[in-house]
């Protein structure tokens, strides 16, 4: 069955893909959360609060990106599992059926 081969070679890339961007995403959230702290005390005043308020609009944007993107990530591995565990059941039972044949 080797037209499924290619269906779960492009579930795991696509797995391995969304791991990828969980690590990116988080990344971002945790480079956004530090960044603006990290500011000279020359910045202050209304604008610096809404530099603030605009990191932390980034932070919690890639926080959210984050956790959706892990949600799918776990569907798709849960997916690929689901679609690896039916072709071993269905290439087991072919082989039983050929043999039974006399095949």
């Amino acid at each position: 069955m080797g037209e499924q081969t290619v269906d779960t070679d492009a579930l795991r890339a696509l797995s391995e893909a969304l791991n990828s961007m969980v690590g990116y995403s988080d990344a971002l959230r945790a480079g956004a959360s530090a960044f603006a702290y990290m500011l000279p005390a020359e910045w202050q005043g209304p604008a610096f609060t809404r530099f603030l308020s605009a990191f932390e609009l980034w932070a919690m944007s890639a926080s959210a990106l984050t956790e959706e993107t892990a949600q799918l990530q776990a569907h798709t591995a849960a997916v690929l599992q689901a679609y690896e565990t039916g072709i071993a059941e269905m290439d087991a039972g072919w082989s039983q059926l050929r043999s039974e044949m006399g095949a």
